[in-house]
């Protein structure tokens, strides 16, 4: 009988979005995106919700992720396994 390796899955990281303004406010939280969703109306929100959960799988347990979307340009910047206390640029 051979025996079989115990498989522990890691556990997915944290991922969150990040919205930025023309003005280089940065938005974060539901409450205050939904004051600006207008903004971001050519964002696919099935693509996004696509990248995170690929994201989660590549973003180790103690770090996070971010998806920044800028409205200025209609760019979108992702980072992979930043600090938790890490902010993004207001510009692209």
């Amino acid at each position: 009988m051979k025996a079989f390796a115990h498989h522990n899955p890691s556990i997915a990281g944290t991922v969150s979005t990040v919205h930025v303004l023309k003005t280089g406010e940065i938005v974060h939280g539901v409450e205050n995106y939904l004051q600006v969703e207008s903004h971001f109306s050519w964002v696919d929100k099935r693509w996004i919700v696509e990248k995170i959960l690929k994201l989660r799988m590549l973003t180790d347990e103690k770090k996070s992720s971010m998806i920044v979307l800028y409205e200025d340009g209609h760019h979108i910047k992702e980072y992979v396994n930043i600090d938790y206390a890490f902010t993004p640029l207001a510009y692209c």
